[in-house]
């Protein structure tokens, strides 16, 4: 079972749940979001998993009974002292002690599926997380204020990505929500920007772990 739904707020790109009915393994697509995840293992004990932003999708093993619940959050959150580089890539656990996770030296009750985006808002209004603004206003488009070489180094603290990597993403994403809609590969291929039909597909697997071809065939069963 896999719930997730967009979030209102500036901070949550997206807020999701899911319940492992049978063991299996899955791409878990890349993204410059941070992802924060709750887990109740089926003996009842919980942990928490802080996963960082990439560019090629990870494998994950999900286990029958396990419950997970969790946010993505916007690539202008970061938090103090934690580098986002060095997450790259992986996922780290989070210290988990009488139903409280540890997240920036901060120790907090771990929030239920209903209270995640409150949950988010105040760790902002504690500072445990930090919304950065202009690295918001850059990501929609805007990047005056700043030289080059500083929204670099600035973009690269803050999502833990470079520019050039967000827009690959962005431009993943645009490919699979065409095919997703039927739109012929071929088609996608140039409106979205890439070389050609191979370079699309090396992308998408390399990127979401899924071809066009698997893409299509989901969008029409």
């Amino acid at each position: 079972m896999w719930e997730q739904r967009a979030s209102e707020s500036p901070e949550i790109r997206s807020v999701w749940r899911a319940f492992v009915e049978e063991d299996a393994g899955y791409t878990d697509e890349a993204s410059e979001h941070w992802g924060l995840s709750f887990i109740r293992r089926p003996d009842g004990s919980l942990a928490a998993e802080l996963a960082g932003p990439r560019i090629e999708g990870l494998p994950i093993r999900a286990h029958v009974g396990e419950h997970y619940w969790g946010v993505e959050l916007a690539a202008h959150v970061f938090i103090p002292g934690v580098d986002k580089a060095l997450l790259r890539g992986a996922i780290a656990g989070l210290p988990v002690a009488d139903g409280r996770v540890t997240i920036g030296g901060r120790r907090v009750p771990i929030p239920a599926w209903e209270e995640l985006e409150r949950f988010v808002s105040r760790l902002v209004a504690e500072g445990v997380l930090i919304a950065d603004a202009d690295v918001r206003r850059a990501l929609g488009g805007d990047d005056d204020g700043l030289s080059l070489r500083s929204w670099q180094r600035r973009f690269r603290a803050v999502t833990g990505l470079r520019r050039k990597e967000i827009e690959r993403l962005d431009r993943c994403r645009e490919a699979y929500r065409l095919l997703s809609e039927g739109v012929p590969p071929v088609e996608v291929a140039v409106v979205v920007g890439y070389a050609d039909q191979a370079h699309m597909t090396r992308e998408l697997r390399r990127i979401r772990g899924e071809t066009p071809a698997s893409i299509l065939a989901a969008a029409t069963s």
